[in-house]
């Protein structure tokens, strides 16, 4: 059995301006971020659709800024190929890493721009209570790639790839990550190892995000200036939108929140529970008096039972 031609990814003008053609054999399909889409041939066609489905979208959309619908660009032709040419919204360099089974790769928010039909995209969550997730500008909420195929992912400014071996260390700046082996130890550490928090903080480095091999670390050359209001003067802080799914202390104010609302509610339903008893008891004098005899006697009959027969 002949095995199906898969699409030939190729990138075009290398460097902060880069845009990717993908050549399509018949009856092939990739999927990409919405509105990626510069030019196409006639053989192809496109469509929005959920990817991972409703939740997943919405998981996409409001924790890591990307869109709720996902672009699938497809050959519907029987006997011809077909090509399409794609490009990030804001220019920077464009990396095409080779997806493999078990090898999966986290992506910053803003990273993703296209892929194999086998790869999926769906949301990860750094945590919230790490120095990694808090210091790294990464922000909260990430992308994790997964599955078998070709990966399009975006900087800003131009792309640089890193291979660590075994044991092999690499520190990257904060603002600067795209994408990285979700396999790698990752942490936070001063940039100086020698000056110490001193001479870290007066170099203007400050902290800087760890890596340890093996894996592969994709760093982007630049990152967006930020204006007065500390909002960023590009959508993209890398190669797609604002990298960071917004402010660290929002993303981990939001879960403990939640963890109190539904603390409430828990103990709001546990005190309504033992106090309907009461309620029911309460509720039977049908309008009598309500003496209180305790737990006395009179003329020989429990004071309970008395006050039950004096109607």
């Amino acid at each position: 059995m002949q095995r199906q031609q898969q699409p030939a990814w190729q990138v075009k003008n290398e460097g902060s301006f880069a845009s990717v053609v993908i050549t399509l054999p018949p009856r092939t399909t990739f999927h990409c971020e919405s509105d990626a889409v510069v030019s196409m041939s006639r053989e192809i066609d496109v469509r929005g659709a959920m990817s991972g489905g409703i939740l997943s979208s919405l998981a996409r959309a409001f924790l890591t800024r990307e869109s709720f619908f996902t672009t699938m660009v497809q050959n519907g032709s029987s006997s011809s190929s077909g090509d399409a040419l794609i490009a990030p919204s804001e220019p920077g360099g464009i990396a095409i890493h080779e997806l493999m089974p078990g090898q999966d790769l986290i992506l910053t928010s803003g990273a993703y721009l296209a892929g194999d039909e086998s790869v999926q995209v769906s949301s990860s969550m750094n945590s919230p209570f790490s120095g990694f997730g808090n210091f790294s500008g990464t922000g909260l909420f990430l992308l994790k790639a997964s599955g078998r195929g070709k990966l399009a992912i975006s900087a800003f400014g131009s792309m640089h790839k890193f291979v660590l071996a075994a044991g092999e260390t690499r520190k990257v700046d904060n603002g600067h990550l795209v994408a990285w082996s979700a396999s790698m130890k990752v942490g936070m550490a001063l940039a100086s190892g020698k000056a110490g928090i001193l001479g870290s903080m007066t170099s203007g480095e400050g902290l800087h995000c760890e890596f340890v091999g093996p894996g592969t670390i994709y760093i982007q050359s630049h990152k967006p200036l930020l204006q007065p209001d500390g909002k960023g003067g590009s959508t993209r802080s890398g190669g797609a939108r604002m990298r960071g799914s917004g402010s660290t202390f929002v993303g981990i104010l939001v879960p403990i929140i939640m963890f109190f609302v539904m603390l409430g509610i828990a103990l709001a339903i546990y005190f309504f529970s033992q106090m309907e008893p009461e309620l029911n008891f309460t509720g039977s004098n049908n309008g009598g008096s309500n003496k209180n005899y305790g737990n006395d006697r009179y003329d020989g009959y429990d004071g309970r039972q008395y006050r039950r027969n004096e109607f």
